[in-house]
């Protein structure tokens, strides 16, 4: 798809809680975008391994800049392989300087546009000026098909990139389709052994040449900011579904213990007894209340079994370790002993570290109902 079209160590998780779904009303369409330091706390997640290895951070999203980065270098590297193989056949086809130093300059100005278009079109940006660079473009590739000839027609491949980069998706499947059929009359025209459908060939794989790996580093980025606005919702919706639990267990209860103390206020004036009565009560639900914001507070800190195992292999499937879940018909008990939680823990940071090619499962197995976890490899038990 063209970016010129209608698109413009190991891991610590702390899975403290679930995620929950959106208060009623409210779309997460409609909610507002975390602060950076928010974001960066979403994104730098680590994975706690069990004390014999103590802490490593690994960086997924580090990882992925890095790999991002490198393939932004590749189109613009082929742009200036093709300029080398240019330079080189010239005068292997025509023996004249002239017309070396002619390709030279003329490459010379509108190749930086090209690059440019291809850099924009990698980090899914509408190149500025973009017409006018392809217009230039043109009238240069045209130009040097008057002044050089046969030698030159190959360059027709970065104008069909240009074109196919710059104008609007519609647009540039129509306008590379010209580029492609303009190649055969131009063949005929300027080699004295034309053969048309090579070097329509030709020319759409050089451009294939640059188009795809550029494509594909755009695909990329667009998948990381989706996986980046997935992960603010997430943190939003936990943020909203927190804020309606407390809202009905302990701001109720505030409430109803402001009301209760300012009624004890307004009877310690006329009727003392009452107030007396009135000002028990209210300490005794105060004490309810803190016992169930209490209860509240520790179903927090506490995640399911089901929930840390689901949490496990969303984390190998990202890390590109293909896991998954065998689970006993009976069910799993909804909370497990830290050692079983260390075991788990241990097995999926090992998997992180030494990234295997092959498919695992995790198996949970209930004997005499103490859940009990394996992890194999093609009928290996670890």
């Amino acid at each position: 798809m063209p970016a010129g079209s209608d698109t413009a160590g190991r891991i610590r998780l702390l899975p403290q809680r679930q995620l929950g779904l959106p208060a009623p009303g409210v779309s997460t369409t409609d909610l507002p975008r975390l602060d950076p330091a928010a974001r960066r706390s979403v994104r730098q997640l680590t994975w706690a391994v069990h004390a014999g290895e103590g802490r490593r951070p690994l960086s997924d999203s580090s990882y992925s800049d890095r790999t991002i980065r490198l393939l932004t270098a590749a189109p613009l590297a082929v742009l200036l392989a093709g300029v080398a193989v240019q330079l080189v056949m010239t005068p292997v086809y025509n023996s004249g300087a002239r017309s070396t130093l002619l390709t030279l300059i003329l490459m010379a100005c509108y190749m930086p546009m090209v690059g440019y278009q291809t850099w924009s079109a990698a980090h899914l940006r509408r190149p500025r000026a973009g017409r006018w660079m392809l217009a230039a473009t043109a009238v240069i590739v045209a130009t040097g098909l008057v002044l050089i000839g046969n030698e030159w027609q190959m360059t027709m491949a970065h104008l069909l990139v240009s074109v196919l980069i710059v104008l609007p998706r519609r647009w540039a499947i129509i306008g590379g389709c010209l580029v492609l059929a303009a190649v055969a009359p131009v063949d005929l025209l300027v080699d004295p052994t034309p053969n048309a459908l090579w070097t329509m060939l030709v020319v759409g794989q050089r451009a294939g040449a640059v188009l795809v790996p550029t494509w594909f580093v755009g695909t990329l980025r667009q998948l990381r900011a989706t996986r980046e606005t997935l992960a603010d919702q997430a943190v939003l919706r936990e943020r909203i579904r927190i804020d309606r639990e407390l809202t009905g267990t302990v701001g109720d209860s505030l409430t109803t213990i402001a009301e209760r103390g300012a009624a004890a206020a307004v009877l310690a004036r006329t009727d003392p007894e009452l107030a007396r009565r009135e000002l028990a009560a209210l300490v005794d639900g105060s004490r309810q209340a803190l016992a169930g914001a209490r209860r509240l507070i520790r179903t927090y800190q506490r995640v399911s079994l089901r929930a840390e195992l689901d949490t496990a292999v969303t984390l190998l499937s990202a890390a590109g370790v293909s896991a998954r879940l065998a689970l006993p018909d009976q069910g799993l008990p909804h909370h497990a002993e830290p050692e079983l939680r260390a075991a788990l823990r241990s097995e999926v940071d090992r998997l992180l570290r030494e990234q295997p090619t092959c498919s695992y499962v995790i198996t949970v197995e209930t004997t005499t109902g103490v859940p009990r976890l394996t992890v194999s490899a093609d009928g290996a038990v670890r």
